[in-house]
């Protein structure tokens, strides 16, 4: 087992894009600590081992493993991406069958409705009457308030209640 720490200790460090001066500047030794614990000639004390578990991220497996016992280790973690790409490729495949259904015609009716309901929730560059962008004093577009925030929400909802009072006034006559 600590016969594989000093060559798991070389591939994290290159895995990182970091040098031996680098890691030893940052578990606080020598170059050639470092240089001597990847060929293992020398081992980490205790102290230097809680580091180089910290600023590598790394399990013990990923310090003491063997490349096979690594490679066990990180199975869950690669089954975890296949599953989330799998669903990724079934989405894809569930727009295709969507989108081979519809004409071209229909999807592009579909697109700019949204595009028309999206206005209502996101920002608007505000146009002068040429149709170019109005810029604040630091030259970026000034931008027209959501018309959603503007929705006069609580008048709406006392209206509600109104109309429904009244409807139920009626319904009890």
């Amino acid at each position: 087992m600590i016969e594989n720490f000093g060559g798991n200790v070389a591939r994290l460090r290159k895995e990182m894009g970091l040098s031996q001066t680098e890691l030893a500047e940052k578990i606080g030794v020598q170059k050639q600590t470092i240089s001597n614990i990847e060929r293992g000639i020398r081992y980490p004390t205790f102290e230097s081992l809680e580091k180089f578990a910290t600023v590598f991220h790394a399990t013990p497996i990923q310090l003491f493993g063997s490349p096979k016992e690594i490679a066990v280790s990180e199975t869950t973690v690669i089954l975890d991406r296949i599953d989330e790409y799998d669903q990724k490729v079934q989405n894809l495949f569930t727009l295709a069958k969507i989108l081979n259904s519809h004409t071209v015609k229909e999807i592009d009716e579909v697109a700019e409705k949204l595009a028309f309901i999206e206005r209502f929730f996101t920002p608007q560059i505000r146009l002068d009457e040429e149709g170019n962008p109005i810029l604040d004093r630091h030259g970026k577009p000034e931008m027209k308030p959501v018309f959603f925030d503007n929705l006069p929400f609580e008048e709406i909802e006392k209206t509600a209640k109104d109309l429904a009072f009244i409807q139920e006034a009626q319904q009890n006559k």
